[in-house]
């Protein structure tokens, strides 16, 4: 690291502890004091600076700086941070007070939702286009949740002779219906996504397209975009292509009805027992070939939320990942990576990157693995082998305590035009292409599909109206999905408030997730739900160390990161989420 513009850049990712930035940036006595006058010089210019905390962390002015170098006009983007008081007293109201205060829209005007009835109206499945394949006379299901409405996707699996698979994957052609800058396309666009709040949805088209027409619902014809795939039993893809198409789903199956079949705890039709087991057949062959990849996989489980018709939570509870979620999952991975395979070739196409974890959080989850007995190994790169570090630690007692501390060290993934390939998924080539209905960034990669593989262009770059919406749309795309996820996580937030504001006084264990100067935040085991506990009821002479990532009390160690730790529910704030526990 020898100039500037490397040290701010490097802190731009994540604001990180001076000692520990040192530490990790140079190996010799002449490199630090290098590094340091450097650091030095970048603070007096005002484009670093340097907290009580020790922290290093880029100003306002140093984002101006290598935007500037960069001929960018401003920085990135990011969601700003909002303001959300909700009313106590009517919990029905929450989904749609948060949805306001991070500037979702609610609802559609006249004149598009006229125009979305227009479209839904005048379908017309008999016309079919000569380059669109007829597959309606194959089995095809799809497999979402019992409430879910807007059908996405869909699937067939065939078992050929030799041991291979034929695998259809069929996405809705919402294209097809959605003219590029028509009114519901600039809707849709400047929504971005749908967003899931518990009991609310704001959807990016309205429900009356949504839940129709570009839905893949059971019994009727709907035009798609389908991939199919020829996979052996080694998990090798010995052919891939991708088509417009017309299917009919024959069955819609809930997750919990899948799941039975699989179990055989369920009897039905033939042709769907073959398909469901083909289906199970598929995922696990994927599922292997993905672990012996350099994906890092997590066995996360889902925190579900019951209401009651007044918006009151009445049960928080983890739910394990079933094996027909699982079986979605690996279907969709296989399109998203295959088309952004195709497309790689071409210029201007929307990627979903999934960078390194962030160096200061993953610096402080470290410390902690090695407190509890683990170093993490690197790779011949230079990169650590969190895969390999995963696979250790599975089934054994820390797995608890350090697993969540290693995801929260993950940066979240983002869109960009630069294929950078997915860390978490251990990908090369990776985009969305499976979600069309509820997310903008799809509907776009199949107008880029169409405009490309399906019309046999020599050209190597995609439509420039296309190309510049993509270039265009990259930074409000991210923010409109960041945006929809603080929006989510909140509900859950206001949610686990009013929950544990019946049970003050009840006692939890948990997992010691974060600790700073003023005090220790606790997630409750299996319920995801956080609270903070004060410095000043933790002891006196509370002294919090960053480089160690522990709690010193009258000079004697008494937490660190990632302990497990009884707590009492001490208050908890409706109004603002807010919940505080006491040890």
């Amino acid at each position: 690291m020898k100039t500037s513009e490397e040290l701010i850049k490097k802190l731009m990712k994540n604001q990180m502890d001076y000692n520990i930035f040192i530490k990790f940036n140079s190996k010799t006595a002449i490199e630090k004091t290098s590094l340091t006058n450097l650091i030095r010089k970048a603070i007096s210019s005002g484009y670093i600076e340097k907290t009580d905390g020790n922290l290093l962390r880029v100003t306002k002015e140093g984002r101006q700086y290598i935007n500037k170098l960069e001929g960018k006009d401003e920085a990135p983007k990011t969601v700003k941070s909002v303001r959300i008081n909700v009313n106590p007293k009517d919990a029905k109201l929450d989904s749609q007070i948060i949805a306001k205060a991070y500037n979702i829209k609610l609802d559609f005007n006249e004149d598009i939702l006229k125009s979305a009835c227009d479209i839904n109206n005048n379908a017309d499945f008999s016309n079919i286009e000569e380059d669109r394949i007829d597959l309606r006379d194959i089995k095809t299901i799809t497999i979402d949740s019992e409430s879910s409405k807007d059908l996405d996707d869909a699937f067939s699996i065939e078992k050929l002779d030799n041991c291979i698979y034929k695998v259809y994957v069929h996405i809705s052609d919402v294209s097809h219906f959605i003219e590029l800058d028509s009114p519901l396309d600039l809707e849709a666009r400047k929504r971005g996504n749908s967003t899931y709040l518990i009991d609310a949805v704001y959807n990016m088209f309205p429900e009356i397209l949504s839940n129709n027409i570009i839905s893949l619902n059971e019994n009727a014809d709907r035009f798609a975009l389908t991939l199919i795939c020829e996979i052996n039993n080694d998990g090798e893809i010995l052919s891939s292509s991708v088509y417009k198409s017309i299917i009919k789903s024959y069955r819609k199956l809930s997750y919990d009805y899948a799941e039975k079949l699989i179990k055989k705890e369920e009897s039905d039709d033939n042709w769907l027992l073959e398909l469901i087991d083909n289906a199970l057949n598929i995922k696990n062959i994927l599922y292997k070939k993905r672990k012996e990849g350099r994906g890092v996989e997590f066995d996360n489980q889902d925190i579900k939320i019951l209401l009651n018709d007044d918006g009151m939570p009445t049960e928080f509870y983890a739910e394990e990942k079933k094996e027909s979620m699982s079986i979605i999952e690996e279907l969709m991975l296989l399109a998203n990576s295959q088309i952004a395979e195709k497309l790689s070739v071409y210029d201007g196409v929307i990627y979903r990157y999934h960078g390194l974890p962030d160096e200061y959080r993953f610096n402080n989850f470290n410390i902690l693995a090695h407190n509890k007995g683990y170093d993490l190994k690197k790779n011949t790169d230079g990169s650590y082998d969190i895969k390999g570090f995963i696979d250790n630690i599975k089934g054994k007692q820390e797995e608890n305590l350090l697993i969540p501390v290693l995801l929260r060290s993950m940066t979240p993934s983002s869109y960009s035009i630069v294929n950078k390939s997915h860390f978490g998924l251990g990908l090369d080539y990776y985009t969305y292409f499976t979600s069309p209905i509820r997310r903008y960034s799809d509907l776009l990669i199949h107008r880029i599909v169409k405009d490309t593989i399906l019309s046999g262009k020599n050209s190597n770059s995609i439509d420039e109206k296309l190309k510049n919406i993509c270039k265009d749309s990259i930074e409000s795309l991210s923010l409109l999905d960041k945006t929809s996820k603080k929006a989510e996580k909140y509900i859950i937030q206001i949610k686990a408030a009013r929950y544990m504001k019946d049970r003050l006084g009840d006692e939890y264990y948990g997992i010691i997730s974060s600790i700073n100067q003023k005090g220790i935040y606790v997630e409750i085991e299996g319920l995801e739900i956080e609270g903070f506990i004060e410095a000043t009821y933790v002891g006196s002479n509370y002294r919090f160390y960053q480089d160690m990532q522990s709690v010193y009390v009258d000079k004697i160690k008494a937490y660190e990161l990632g302990d497990r730790v009884k707590v009492l529910v001490a208050s908890a704030n409706v109004e603002n989420g807010k919940i505080f526990f006491s040890l």
